[in-house]
């Protein structure tokens, strides 16, 4: 594991972590979870996914405990009405530190600081129908940019659209319901917020940034301001 995040950004700390282990480190992970974890891990018919679910969760108690200076096995979790978990404190009210998690294929992210945030990565996956998802998630202005793009430059195209909304989305903590198509974000330049769904405040309250990872990956974070 990283001593040090992987980005600092206007109070957001960002860990880009591999979600491969050994098996000493996967034991010792779990052994880290709490009950709710464990039992979400055990349901997992592919033990791939299992050890990654494991290993992303232990990271996660690991990480924020450097920040809470309390054991990993300690950190109480609780969840807003429509999912998005956040910390506690030892009497249940929530903690000041405010975190987002996502992972993809071997990796996750992790985005902390104390102010609504989300952040979202995603693997390019060949597989995907990306003109029917297009439909469903873009703009009409993103979309007419998109369709205009070679089939090569489709693929990062869409993904950074799509990570940029999710990341929205989970810093909102509405669920997919806010409308992914009606948030528009800029085809060209400095990434940003040019319209969103009533649900979300203004676009001036959020700032967007493009994380660039690695080769094949999207990531973007989002964070009120």
């Amino acid at each position: 594991m990283h001593a040090k995040p992987f980005l600092q950004v206007e109070g957001v700390d960002v860990w880009f972590e591999d979600l491969a282990a050994s098996d000493a480190d996967y034991q010792r992970y779990w052994r880290l979870l709490s009950a709710e974890e464990n039992s979400i891990a055990r349901r997992f018919v592919r033990d791939l996914h299992r050890r990654r679910y494991v290993v992303c969760h232990g990271k996660l108690r690991v990480l924020l405990s450097g920040y809470l200076n309390i054991p990993p096995e300690h950190i109480r979790f609780a969840r807003q009405a429509y999912g998005k978990p956040y910390l506690v404190d030892v009497n249940g009210q929530p903690a000041a530190l405010q975190f987002n998690l996502s992972h993809s294929a071997d990796w996750m992210l992790l985005a902390t600081g104390r102010m609504p945030l989300g952040i979202d990565i995603e693997a390019w996956d060949q597989r995907h129908d990306l003109a029917s998802l297009v439909e469903e998630i873009l703009a009409p202005e993103e979309k007419h940019y998109w369709q205009a793009l070679s089939a090569h430059e489709q693929v990062p195209a869409f993904y950074r659209f799509w990570t940029r909304k999710e990341s929205l989305v989970k810093a909102v903590g509405s669920g997919i319901g806010v409308g992914v198509s009606g948030i528009l974000t800029s085809v060209s330049g400095e990434p940003e917020f040019l319209a969103l769904p009533d649900a979300c405040l203004p676009t001036r309250d959020w700032r967007l940034l493009d994380l660039q990872l690695a080769p094949g990956m999207s990531a973007a974070l989002t964070l009120a301001v």
